[in-house]
């Protein structure tokens, strides 16, 4: 079982692509159902509605402050920078 939070980041051709925040384990038989959140943010909720794991299309969207504000109103818990940071 995976600890969550964690970020899985998608590069092409040594450049950013995607990054996906997984939150939660998925609950329920549906897949998931997204709505965006911003131009470059999109929130996977499952069948309760709980927000399971956010789509990141823009590095500009990879930043905590950023997401904590679109996140908040769907009771997400504060995500710390250090989730977010970088390995290299």
């Amino acid at each position: 079982m995976p600890d969550y939070p964690y970020l899985h980041v998608t590069f092409r051709d040594g450049k950013f692509l995607a990054a996906y925040l997984y939150l939660a384990e998925p609950k329920g038989d549906r897949r998931p159902r997204s709505k965006r959140l911003s131009g470059s943010v999109l929130a996977d909720m499952d069948e309760q509605g709980n927000v399971i794991g956010v789509e990141i299309l823009s590095r500009e969207g990879l930043n905590a402050d950023t997401l904590n504000v679109l996140l908040k109103p769907y009771g997400v818990r504060t995500i710390q920078p250090r989730e977010l940071a970088s390995v290299a």
